[in-house]
């Protein structure tokens, strides 16, 4: 009888297996053989036509002292990571809480806000560089207040900032994730907060924030991890430039590998990023902890 039912199960856990299949052999061959094929390029000098060939850390050596450029990129990575994640994150809390309070018409403004999501992201930039021309309608705004606005993705000063700015455009999902979590709040905290003499300000500072930390963490750690790897902005809006100044880490390694040919020394750039997300992402929980317990 065992036998009977251990064949049954073991029927029924293939049946299981088949079904999952093509996800574990999509994650075999796309997600884990490459991880693995690119930690062992990272040593050695490739260039996608002849083998490649060992030279052990002397691609780690080149990033840390010979190419400044790297530090450049790392830098503008790091710069958009933090300013882009941070004013995302405080700007969608506050949406969240405005339509939180909303009586009628919830899912309209809930879809209005999710729409920038879903839309195309190639259009849509090709609509930001338009707004960002000199000519463009943000300048044209800002000169009806007496303000000569700045060249913005020509200027060396003001194109990270201009990508920061474009990237609020699709803070709808982190919207979303907020407002579900404001919902579970409970009423009667509110109730008795308003009842204490609490104003708007120390309800939102000492409520709202501490009861969705746990949201709100989630945003920030998924949205660093985004940021980190912004290509797309980039490579479309400005190409890097101007003079480097929105070179981030993941389009310096795409014109290493695909433009320059040299996919060893792009891979062990890769992996370098990999391994500063992690004690980043460790450093956030830390602090998080510290600000806000989680239990």
């Amino acid at each position: 009888m065992k036998g009977h039912q251990r064949k049954k199960l073991l029927k029924q856990n293939m049946k299981g297996y088949l079904f999952v299949s093509p996800w574990i052999l999509n994650l075999a061959f796309f997600t884990i053989i490459p991880i693995i094929v690119s930690a062992f390029l990272s040593f050695t000098k490739y260039d996608m036509v002849n083998p490649p060939r060992w030279i052990g850390f002397m691609n780690y050596y080149i990033m840390f002292k010979l190419d400044p450029s790297f530090w450049k990129a790392l830098g503008n990575t790091l710069y958009y990571m933090f300013g882009s994640v941070f004013m995302k994150v405080f700007l969608a809390l506050v949406l969240a809480v405005l339509l939180n309070n909303v009586a009628k018409g919830m899912g309209m403004y809930r879809t209005i806000f999710f729409l920038p999501v879903v839309l195309p992201a190639v259009p849509v930039m090709f609509l930001w560089m338009m707004l960002f021309s000199p000519n463009g309608l943000i300048n044209r705004f800002l000169a009806l207040f007496g303000i000569n606005g700045p060249l913005w993705l020509s200027s060396v000063t003001w194109s990270k900032p201009a990508l920061i700015i474009m990237s609020l455009w699709g803070i709808g999902g982190i919207i979303v994730i907020l407002l579900a979590g404001l919902q579970d709040v409970p009423k009667s905290i509110y109730e008795a907060a308003q009842l204490d003499g609490a104003n708007s300000v120390q309800i939102f500072w000492r409520i709202t924030v501490p009861m969705v930390s746990p949201i709100i963490l989630f945003c920030i750690v998924t949205g660093l991890i985004s940021a980190s790897q912004v290509f797309t902005e980039a490579y479309i809006m400005t190409g890097g430039g101007p003079l480097e100044s929105t070179t981030f880490v993941s389009l310096k390694i795409y014109l290493l590998a695909f433009k320059q040919g040299n996919m060893g020394y792009a891979s062990a750039m890769a992996w370098l990023m990999f391994l500063l997300m992690v004690p980043l992402t460790i450093l956030v929980f830390r602090i998080f902890r510290r600000w806000s317990p989680i239990d």
